[in-house]
Formats: structure tokens, C-alpha cells, sequence
């Protein structure tokens, strides 16, 4: 049996190194140069990005009035001239209230009312004496009408007579005081039930029905006032404005408001009144100044920002916000794109025509002063970046 020779099953191979080696260098070099032309692709050649969208902006002007500057401010509080904490006059237990925070009444309009039933039957009791009383003084006006004529005749004594007077005297009297009782129970139904002494706006409601209330709290289980009551029209601005400032502040000196919660719009105002004397720690004096124009916003307690302004600012008109109607994006609520730091920004805006051609009057959502976008295009939406491509006059 011959053996097989296995030296013949041997791979040949090529020692000298320049087949499969090479191959694999040149396949290093072309795949980096094929990482080369992308990143150059991606990153070199496209680092500028695609052209920004150009958009025409035109400023929002505001006419008349005054606007914020810079100098003499003070920061303060909108308060209420008028305001009222409503009590009734005697204790009791509250059975209705027909108010709630936010409820406008008129003057003179019943807010709440406490039970009476206890004083209309003492009022109940006091009509039933006064019959009595009445009836007993009838009879003795009869007595006294008979017994007249039986004493000039000398058929009855004059002591009769006098006796019969004095029960009519009596009668009288007795009616005179139950009828005092019952109109002072009437008073005292009259001040369990609380009436607005003003047109205004419940602000606060400080009871609740089956509570007991008094006109001043008396315990934890009685309650003082029933509700809180301002005139909205007679909200003005609280200030501490600093002793080195107060040169400029004289009364009816005109002034110009603005709410912290919005800062879109401020209002025009004017100082009605300087305390008379000044706070030593703080080292400043309060003046209230009061709203030339207002709205819904105003609220009590707001905290407001006042500017002293000087009269040629100031004009006897309300300051008008101006914008270009072709920048105006009419939907179901009108709108505006505004141009802010290289980017769009949608904010809604109401608006009425303006006296002015080709111009809207912007009565809220704009103060003046911002850049918006004339006619923009269907696709814009807020937060696109855009360039600008002109500043219209």
C-alpha cells in the first residue's frame, strides 16, 4: 500500500509581499479619500447653508402722549381711592349672600343679609302690646268723655275726672313707647342686611353663608366684614418716590404708568397727591397719582413702573399706535410678525382703521417702536430666521 505524498496539498504562497499587502494600503487610501470629499461636501463647501429668506420690515410708530424715557421713576402699586369693607352693624348668622368675587353691584343693592327672624317676632310681639295699648286707651277716652259731663252736673266727683284723664295719659304714653320698640326693631332688621354704599367690584368675599358675622370680629367663629368692595374708577397709583427726587414731582405733574404684568402699552397719568410728610427710614414720600386713561387690565394691588415726564412730552390727546396695514395677517384674529434678533415672532394684535392711508390703529398687542413684517409670505411661521432686507421710513 502506497502512502499519499501531502506535501502536493500545499497552499502556495507569495513571500515576496507585494500582492495582498499592496491591496490593502491602496483600500486605506481611497477610503480616506472618500471621507475627505464628504466632509468637504458636508462641511466645507455647504458651511454657508442655504440663503436666509429676505423680509421687508417697517417700524410701528406711536403718535401723541408721551413715551417711557429714561430719568426720574419709581416703582409702586395700583390702589384703590374708594374701597370698602362691608359689615353689618349688629351680630348674626349670615343666611344669603348674593355675591361673588368679581360680582359688580350697584349702590344701594342688597349684598347679604343675616337671620331676623328673632327680632320679627319681638317686632310681631311689640304690634300685639301697641293693640292693647290701644284698645285700653280707647276705653279710657270713653270714661273719661262720660265721666266730663257728670262733674259740671255734680253728679261725680272731679277726683273721677282726673282719675279718667290720667288713664287716657297713660294709654297714650304706653303706645308711644311700643311703637319707639317696634321702629327700633325695624333699625335693627334694616342693619342685619348689608347694601353696596357705591357702584363697584367685589373683590374679596370674607364669609360664607352660616357663618356668623359681627361688626367687628369677635372670636374665631365670627367673621367682621362679608365682602370687599372697590370703585374700579377710582384706582390710581401708590408711590414712594425718593426724597432727592421729589423736585419732580408737583400736583398734576404728568406722568407716564406702566404694568409690570404687561409691558405692551403703559398709560398716561398725572400726580393728584403728595403725603405731607416723608418716611425717615425709607427716606422717601408718597404721592398717588391718578389714571388719565384705563382699561380691563388695571387691577388692584398691580405693581406699575411710573416715569416723570415733562409737559412738552405730554399732549392732551391719547397717545395712537401706527402700523402699516400690509403687514397685518388677517385670520380669525388679526396678527403680526414681528422682527426680533434675526428671527420672526407671531404676537396678535387688535386693531381699528386709522385716519392715515394705507395705516391701522393697534389698540392693544403693540406700544410702538418694534420692527414688523411687511406682507409676509404663506409660509412664515414664528421663530423662522430671516435677513432684513430694508428699513421702511
Amino acid at each position: 500500500m502506497n502512502t499519499p505524498n501531502l506535501q502536493q496539498l500545499r497552499i502556495a504562497r507569495d513571500d515576496g509581499g507585494g500582492g495582498r499587502r499592496g491591496g490593502s494600503r491602496l483600500g486605506v487610501i481611497v477610503l480616506l479619500l472618500l471621507l475627505g470629499y464628504i466632509a468637504w461636501n458636508e462641511f466645507g463647501r455647504g458651511s454657508t447653508g442655504p440663503a436666509l429668506p429676505e423680509v421687508t420690515v417697517s417700524r410701528v410708530s406711536r403718535v401723541g402722549g408721551a413715551l417711557p424715557r429714561s430719568g426720574i421713576s419709581a416703582n409702586g402699586y395700583v390702589v384703590a381711592r374708594v374701597r370698602a369693607a362691608l359689615s353689618t352693624d349688629i351680630p348674626g348668622r349670615l343666611v344669603e349672600l348674593r355675591v361673588e368675587e368679581g360680582s359688580r353691584v350697584q349702590k344701594g343693592e342688597l349684598v347679604a343679609r343675616l337671620d331676623t327672624r328673632e327680632l320679627e317676632a319681638g317686632r310681631d310681639r311689640a304690634a300685639a302690646e301697641l293693640r292693647q295699648a290701644e284698645a285700653s286707651t280707647r276705653l279710657a277716652q270713653l270714661e273719661l268723655e262720660r265721666v266730663t259731663p257728670l262733674v259740671e252736673s255734680g253728679d261725680a266727683s272731679v277726683s273721677a275726672r282726673d282719675q279718667a284723664q290720667a288713664d287716657l295719659d297713660i294709654g297714650i304714653a304706653r303706645q308711644a313707647g311700643i311703637r319707639a320698640t317696634i321702629a327700633e326693631i325695624d333699625v335693627r332688621i334694616d342693619k342685619s342686611s348689608v347694601f353696596a354704599p357705591f357702584d363697584g367690584i367685589v373683590v374679596e368675599k370674607n364669609a360664607e353663608v352660616g357663618e356668623v358675622v359681627s361688626s367687628v370680629s369677635s372670636g374665631a367663629n365670627s367673621r367682621g366684614a362679608v365682602v370687599t368692595l372697590v370703585d374700579f374708577n377710582s384706582l390710581e397709583v401708590q408711590i414712594e418716590l425718593a426724597q432727592t427726587s421729589l423736585s419732580a414731582a408737583q400736583i398734576g405733574a404728568p406722568v407716564r404708568i406702566e404694568l409690570d404684568a404687561y409691558k405692551d402699552r403703559s398709560y398716561t397719568g398725572r400726580v393728584r397727591q403728595i403725603w405731607p410728610t416723608a418716611d425717615r427710614q425709607k427716606a422717601t414720600v408718597e404721592l398717588r397719582a391718578e389714571f388719565l386713561e384705563r382699561d380691563e387690565r388695571i387691577l388692584p394691588e398691580l405693581g406699575v413702573r411710573v416715569t416723570f415726564v415733562g409737559e412738552e412730552e405730554m399732549t392732551g390727546a391719547a397717545s395712537r399706535v401706527l402700523m402699516p396695514a400690509a403687514a397685518l395677517i388677517v385670520g380669525p384674529e388679526s396678527a403680526v410678525f414681528i422682527f426680533e434678533d434675526g428671527k420672526v415672532r407671531r404676537r396678535t394684535v387688535v386693531i381699528e382703521p386709522a385716519e392715515e392711508p394705507g395705516m391701522v390703529r393697534v389698540i392693544d398687542g403693540l406700544r410702538g417702536g418694534e420692527f414688523v413684517i411687511e406682507t409676509p409670505s404663506v409660509g412664515l411661521i414664528d421663530g423662522d430666521q430671516v435677513q432684513r432686507k430694508e428699513i421702511a421710513p
